[in-house]
């Protein structure tokens, strides 16, 4: 796809945005570059803010986002985000220039300078949004450790564009960010689907880190080990933060310690051991730079780096140099770093089953590796394979397409003809489109949770993944055909009630997505609450693919009331976004008395029905699941399962039962293996796969 091309695709995605909400075209791209960011693993959480004005010395100030990091999360990196827009409404691509780019960042960073200096509350309202953001800045004041400021743009940057050096604001550092429509396309085509870092060590290390390089012509890596300075990763971890961690290992991380006890006594007592008493890190980049002399290395530079293991070192390497006193020396201190360079198209498989392994030893929740269970693979088969049934004036159904990974509908549609295209957004339409991170956020608002959801898709989907990791050990059947029905009903529920909020009388502007979210979970308390051992009839929506008129309307009020309790004045949190993240404010908003009309009681369901049809639902999954894994026994072939007795005999993982049973189907001498031993095969093939056998 070309950069042109892109932004048609971007300014139609915001012209269909704008339409649907009601709202101007540059706030709706801002909106969408906010969910493409969070996407691309470099924004978590930005919330849309719109303020321009003039502040002190008469400069402009301007200010069209921000990301602020949770303060109730020991783990936090501390970084806050501000970004501020450049946007051309014309049809044509535009070209950012070097001098406007700096006019704009300019602008953004005398807000933000300002606000840290007490300079801009006394002019703004007390009840607005940007005063509510420069007070919360102001008080955060020292304990933020970086700043990063970003101009986000549907222009296309020019080719002498150069991003202002970072500065400093009263000592803590400030980074300058450009994200055009290029860069935006260029990590959406990507293999990894991330931001590109690339890390020049001759900053810390004029001749480049000594590291010995282990290589092998059979493996698809390469693999360096090496002694890492503590002052460079604290460094490292100053700079970019947690960014840095591979997801999985970030979510394991948030709720620690600050630093961990043991670490911390090393640091202050016996620097010198750290290497000896530390377990070390293990990472992996897409690429190095380095001079080899035999299996001796200097490594220049490294692409793309995450530490899949080893991230409380690092955070907390970090962390001790900041807030410990006396701040200790941490070039006294070396970390054993194990580094596996991935080829970029490798790296979506091989990335987390590195850290997978590398964090068996560890007290890290299976959950944490939630992003390769078989759990979204089973909704991306039934998504497939499921018609949504056909709404008035059309004539044909259609899919609810999950995406199981990022970009997976844009390369299904993409993959063949123009008419194929055409006939497959017509059967996939680009509005059914649920990822993993939309999952979570339709099924936690729905469980309750909305103070989670409020806080930003990363840490909701790492509770939604413990919750399903959960019960799919326990039960993997309940996860069937009945549950993504209902899923899509919840989802249908959730977009529902965010129109119908965009198009009420008392709703102005902002907390959109909070207010939304905790409506839904209000709608499931009230239910649960009024609703006399009722359920709402998710059933009824999905085969109408729409909620009916007496919920949307009782799902308003409950939208309206949690309004009421996000926005009120004598909230104990002043800025709306970060007291949306409180478990008191969710305690608060289910006190609020909204009685329920009799017109949606009486769409209320019983739940024997909705028992016997899950009993049915979980029943057809154990035998589609059974049928499943005999196809995948017999797919296997008789010559791969001989292959896997020699192997599991040779290597002694397999037991002598288990070596006989593989053999009976390793001579074609049984055509069919039963339900049973069919699920006992698929077991003893990803034993030995985990071992290092290839099919």
């Amino acid at each position: 796809m070309t950069v042109n091309d892109f932004h048609q695709r971007m300014m139609s995605d915001v012209q269909a945005r704008a339409d649907s909400d009601a709202d101007f075209p540059s706030r709706s791209f801002m909106s969408i570059m906010a969910e493409k960011l969070a996407d691309v693993d470099e924004v978590e959480n930005l919330q849309v803010l719109h303020y321009e004005g003039t502040g002190s010395r008469n400069r402009s100030l301007l200010i069209d986002g921000y990301d602020l990091y949770d303060t109730d999360d020991p783990g936090a990196d501390r970084q806050i985000a501000l970004a501020v827009m450049d946007w051309h409404p014309g049809s044509e691509l535009a070209t950012l220039t070097t001098t406007e780019a700096r006019k704009k960042l300019n602008a953004l960073q005398s807000f933000l300078s300002d606000a840290v200096q007490q300079q801009l509350e006394t002019r703004l309202e007390d009840s607005s949004d940007e005063y509510q953001l420069a007070r919360e800045l102001r008080q955060r004041g020292a304990s933020v450790s970086r700043y990063r400021l970003y101009l986000i743009s549907n222009a296309q940057v020019s080719a002498s564009m150069k991003v202002p050096p970072a500065e400093t604001i009263n000592g803590i550092p400030v980074d300058f960010h450009v994200w055009d429509l290029s860069r935006l396309l260029q990590v959406e085509e990507s293999a990894s689907g991330r931001s590109e870092v690339e890390i020049d060590l001759s900053g810390w290390l004029e001749d480049g880190l000594p590291a010995l390089s282990i290589q092998s012509e059979e493996a698809e890596f390469e693999t360096y080990l090496a002694a890492v300075p503590g002052d460079l990763l604290a460094d490292l971890y100053g700079q970019y933060g947690s960014r840095l961690l591979e997801g999985n290992v970030r979510s394991f991380l948030s709720n620690k310690v600050l630093v961990n006890r043991g670490i911390r006594a090393t640091i202050q007592s016996e620097p010198d051991m750290f290497l000896a008493y530390n377990n070390g890190l293990t990472a992996t980049a897409t690429s190095v730079a380095a001079s080899r002399s035999g299996s001796h290395a200097l490594i220049k530079t490294i692409k793309n780096l995450q530490i899949v293991n080893g991230g409380q070192t690092t955070a907390s390497l970090y962390n001790a140099r900041r807030d410990l006193s006396p701040k200790p020396n941490l070039k006294d201190i070396s970390v054993q770093l194990k580094l596996i360079v991935v080829h970029p198209e490798e790296s979506e498989t091989l990335v987390p089953k590195i850290s997978k392994y590398a964090n068996t030893q560890n007290r890290v929740n299976p959950a944490d590796f939630f992003s390769n269970s078989p759990f979204h693979r089973r909704l991306e088969s039934i998504s497939r394979r499921l018609l949504a049934p056909s709404v008035a004036g059309k004539a044909f159904q259609t899919h609810w397409f999950y995406e199981r990974t990022r970009g997976q509908y844009l390369n299904e549609r993409n993959r063949g003809s123009a008419s194929h295209s055409k006939t497959f957004e017509v059967r996939n339409p680009r509005n059914q489109v649920i990822n993993k991170t939309d999952l979570a956020k339709y099924e936690l608002s729905w469980a309750q949770e909305p103070h989670m959801v409020s806080r930003g898709s990363q840490k909701n989907f790492s509770a939604f993944a413990a919750n399903v990791a959960n019960k799919w050990d326990k039960d993997e059947a309940q996860f069937n055909d009945e549950y993504f029905k209902h899923a899509v009903a919840k989802a249908i529920l959730f977009n529902s009630v965010r129109a119908a909020v965009l198009k009420a009388e008392w709703y102005t502007t902002g907390y959109l997505a909070n207010i939304v979210s905790y409506a839904v979970a209000k709608l499931a308390y009230e239910v649960q609450v009024q609703g006399k051992g009722k359920v709402l009839d998710l059933d009824r929506i999905w085969l109408s693919q729409a909620v009916p008129v007496e919920v949307l309307s009782y799902a308003t009020e409950l939208a309206k009331a949690a309004r009421g309790v996000l926005t009120h004045d004598d909230k104990p949190v002043v800025n709306v976004t970060e007291w949306a993240k409180k478990e008191q404010c969710w305690t608060d908003v289910k006190s609020e008395s909204v009685p329920a009309p009799a017109e949606f009681l009486a769409t209320l369901l019983d739940p024997f029905k909705v028992v016997e049809k899950a009993k049915t639902a979980r029943m057809n999954q154990k035998i589609d699941s059974s049928i499943s894994a005999q196809i995948e026994a017999l797919n296997v072939g008789g010559e791969t399962w001989l292959r896997v007795a020699d192997f599991g005999k040779e290597h002694r993982i397999l037991s002598p039962n288990e070596l006989s049973l593989v053999s009976k189907f390793s001579n074609g001498a049984y055509a069919v293996p039963t339900e049973s031993q069919a699920a006992k095969l698929m077991t003893f093939l990803q034993r030995v796969e985990e071992n290092g056998f290839k099919r």
